[in-house]
């Protein structure tokens, strides 16, 4: 059988995943036409269906596909590493809300986790708020810090305990803690901020198919771990006071408005918690 030319872009793993297909389809075909030459060009369902058959029982016969499949997986697995130690923004955020995401300590969705569907539309939405000048400015500073602190062990680190690792040193731990600091001031106007981050985050994640909800709950444990940091700070006299003085102590007011409207956040779904827990006990 002659293969019919079908294009196909430029992209080695569709080409090659084509080409795999193809011969595929060119065996079943085969087997087809040996059939009908041998029945006078006629070639019954009963063929059809026994040629099919017979490719089932070929267990080797997806083999090209899959390794087509498993070597570009691969490809992508070597490429991930790299991505990661360039991106230490990203990185710098999943560190500090990673025991929220569903399969580490936050257990299941079910159980109030967050879904890693959420990762993409959470960056997209940061990145509005801040604002790209920020973020550059943001970005320049924390790849600095790696660069300045790289080892050889860092890409065996995961994203939390690469951070820790690096807030270890007192001045990245305080440049750190002001990356946050900058962030936390967008949150002002709190239950304003708060209503277009969910809505925003769950606008993102639907528009790509996903059908878990961003809510409250997801916010409040989530702004709560990206700003542990700033809240421990303002605890402190001794650290707010020093705070003040880079920063002015108008800007400290504000951030400590914020981190007050958070605890009530905080204590209302502590009760909304307890309460839930108290329902579902036996009577």
């Amino acid at each position: 059988m002659t293969k019919t030319e079908i294009p196909v872009a430029p992209d080695s793993f569709k080409k090659r995943h084509h080409d795999a297909a193809w011969s595929v389809l060119e065996r079943f075909a085969s087997g087809l036409s040996e059939k009908a030459r041998s029945q006078g060009d006629v070639v019954s369902i009963g063929d059809i269906n026994k040629a099919l058959g017979a490719l089932k029982n070929q267990p080797a016969l997806f083999e090209d596909a899959w390794y087509a499949l498993e070597s570009e997986v691969i490809a992508a697995n070597a490429r991930r590493t790299p991505s990661i130690r360039h991106d230490p923004f990203g990185r710098l955020m999943v560190s500090r809300f990673a025991h929220l995401l569903e399969g580490r300590e936050a257990g299941d969705l079910e159980h109030g986790a967050l879904s890693r569907e959420m990762l993409h539309p959470f960056f997209q939405v940061i990145r509005m708020m801040v604002g790209a000048d920020t973020i550059e400015q943001i970005d320049t500073e924390i790849r600095t810090i790696v660069e300045t602190h790289a080892d050889a062990e860092d890409e065996m680190r995961d994203a939390t305990d690469y951070w820790d690792h690096l807030s270890a040193n007192p001045l990245v731990s305080k440049q750190i803690t002001m990356v946050f600091v900058r962030m936390a001031m967008h949150f002002a106007d709190y239950e304003k901020r708060k209503n277009w981050f969910i809505q925003l985050v769950n606008d993102n994640m639907h528009r790509n198919g996903a059908s878990w909800e961003f809510t409250e709950s997801h916010f409040i444990k989530l702004i709560r771990a990206l700003f542990r940091d700033v809240r421990a700070i303002l605890a402190s006299p001794d650290q707010s006071a020093l705070l003040a003085a880079e920063i002015d102590h108008g800007k400290v007011t504000i951030l400590r408005g914020v981190m007050a409207n958070l605890d009530r956040d905080i204590a209302a779904l502590h009760n909304r918690e307890a309460a839930a827990w108290q329902n579902d006990q036996p009577a």
